[in-house]
């Protein structure tokens, strides 16, 4: 029933609903002509019809969003009857030849007055978009549209499903579009909002608090191990982690400690409360201190970059600066976040691949450590896209815009097919600005081309780390350093200036680039090792590299 009581009610209800900002400002917009109407303005001007779709991906709230409708339209005078049908869409259908036509009507005819729900719209798309099989759907959909333009001021009737789905359906019948003139995409929930309806869901199913501070934790959390979940879950996935939240802080309080043998995080004096959940609850078993510690060890390995990684060394080291003065999940362009966003967006050249990719490696583990990725490495080879192998790298891509990194060895190659270049910067272009993509290649020139021909690729990958060659004697104490890690050897003296020499001479009588740093190593390395171990030596000998100056 209309009156101050409801109309303050669903005011508060609206006011307190975590997200859903379209359905707020479409709210507001139609109060703005209540309130005009009220001070004497057209009545006319409430009389339109209120049909609506609303789209969103799972769990973004359109049947709370629907419920809340009615309740507002009601409470504001535009709903003459306390009535809301809720069916999902395949009900309207009927089983038989003739049965589908008096059902639809049935329930428009239930729904007078009030507010008719369908969820899951899409199904009655019946034979448009290739799906000759239905003709109930064609059918329902056709008496469901009749009886609404026969009623159009009579009832509100909301559609509600997926956005691909709903678009589908939305074009297969253009008198959808006049039928339901206001369409609502519900987004996706941020991590903080997931939070709230944490703490909410918490409070109203268990009449548990979060303990100080564990929410904005959660937050963190969410965003950095289920970001990709969001599109799929949305509300149900703060739902989940409450419900897991239950499970532990049951095994915790019974077995008198942290799950996990982890301090709490982060320490609070109600950890023996059993109406309060900690962040080791939401398996957050992490402290701030051991964050702190993960960027220190990545910096520190970044610091030990050898002399030859220079040029990456220091572009890793102004990230780390970069990182430690901006908010690690702001999105602004003001504090040059947007372009940190960005940052794991680079080409890598080099004739050693094996120094991009662990270049690549070592910037993906700075980006998640600093919360800029979520999600894990994904390393493919650009082969399979000129190869026509499209699925598997799209799935590396979804991987990719699911928070992680994708890494794309030869990619240089790609110069050989312009169509599989430009099918990757179409692909690249899609994906949001947390995620992260190197293109890892051996010639500058190759690469160089290849941004010439497809300029989506560099706007892709806007930074290009050149990575020097090494020279002879930088490739001798790479050789040295291999020795040392893989036999506990260390080299004889005049040992190095012969390996440089032998490098020198190796590189000139081999076209430029035919032989990277590791083959040369590698092709060294094996057979010394062998000689090596068999002598029983302390020392690795000029003999065990090169037997003909024994």
């Amino acid at each position: 029933m209309r009156g101050t009581a409801a109309h303050e009610q669903v005011r508060a209800e609206l006011q307190g609903l975590t997200g859903m900002a379209p359905l707020k400002a479409f709210l507001t917009q139609l109060e703005a002509k209540v309130e005009y109407v009220a001070r004497g303005g057209d009545p006319r001007l409430l009389e339109g019809c209120l049909n609506i779709v609303l789209t969103g991906n799972p769990g973004a709230g359109k049947t709370t969003a629907a419920r809340l409708l009615a309740r507002w339209l009601r409470a504001h005078g535009l709903l003459q009857q306390d009535v809301f049908v809720e069916r999902n869409a395949l009900e309207l259908k009927g089983t038989h030849i003739g049965w589908t036509c008096p059902q639809v009507k049935e329930m428009v005819a239930a729904s007078m007055g009030g507010c008719l729900f369908l969820d899951e719209a899409y199904t009655l798309s019946g034979s448009r978009d290739g799906d000759r099989g239905d003709s109930f759907a064609d059918e329902a959909l056709r008496t469901l549209l009749t009886e609404l333009e026969n009623n159009r001021t009579s009832l509100c009737c909301v559609l509600a499903g997926y956005p691909e789905a709903m678009e589908r359906l939305l074009r297969a019948d253009p008198g959808l579009l006049r039928r339901f003139p206001h369409i609502l995409l519900l987004d996706d929930y941020a991590p903080g909002e997931l939070a709230a309806i944490a703490a909410s869901t918490a409070h109203a199913r268990y009449g548990l608090r979060l303990a100080d501070g564990v929410r904005e934790a959660l937050a963190e959390h969410i965003d950095r191990e289920h970001r990709a979940d969001i599109p799929k879950r949305n509300a149900s996935l703060a739902v989940g982690v409450v419900e897991a939240a239950m499970n532990r802080l049951a095994s915790r309080l019974a077995g008198g400690a942290a799950v996990g043998g982890a301090a709490p995080y982060p320490a609070h004096s109600d950890a023996a409360d059993p109406r309060t959940l900690l962040a080791e609850d939401f398996g957050i078993l992490h402290s701030r201190a051991s964050e702190e510690g993960e960027r220190a060890a990545v910096l520190r390995r970044i610091r030990l970059l050898p002399a030859e990684l220079a040029p990456a060394r220091e572009l890793l080291l102004g990230l780390c600066a970069r990182f430690s003065s901006a908010s690690p999940h702001s999105g602004g362009a003001e504090d040059g976040s947007s372009l940190l966003d960005r940052a794991g967006r680079l080409a890598i050249v080099g004739a050693d691949v094996a120094d991009g990719a662990a270049v690549a490696r070592l910037l993906h583990e700075l980006l998640r450590a600093h919360g800029r990725l979520t999600g894990r490495l994904v390393e493919r080879s650009a082969t399979a896209i000129l190869a026509g192998d499209a699925a598997s790298w799209l799935e590396d891509l979804r991987e990719a815009a699911g928070g992680g990194m994708l890494l794309l060895h030869d990619s240089d190659s790609l110069l050989a097919s312009a169509q599989a270049a430009r099918h990757l910067a179409a692909a690249l272009a899609l994906l949001p600005p947390k995620s992260g993509v190197v293109l890892l290649g051996t010639s500058v020139l190759e690469l160089m081309s290849l941004f010439r021909t497809t300029p989506a690729l560099r706007a892709a990958c806007p930074v290009t780390l050149a990575l020097p060659d090494l020279t002879p004697q930088q490739l001798a104490e790479r050789f040295a350093r291999c020795a040392r890690a893989e036999l506990g050897a260390e080299l004889a003296p005049g040992v190095a200036e012969a390996l440089a020499s032998h490098f020198a001479a190796t590189r000139g009588a081999e076209p430029e680039g035919a032989l990277s740093p590791a083959v040369l190593i590698e092709g060294l390395m094996q057979p010394a090792a062998g000689r090596y171990t068999l002598r029983g030596g302390q020392e690795m000998q000029l003999s065990d590299l090169f037997p003909a100056t024994a």
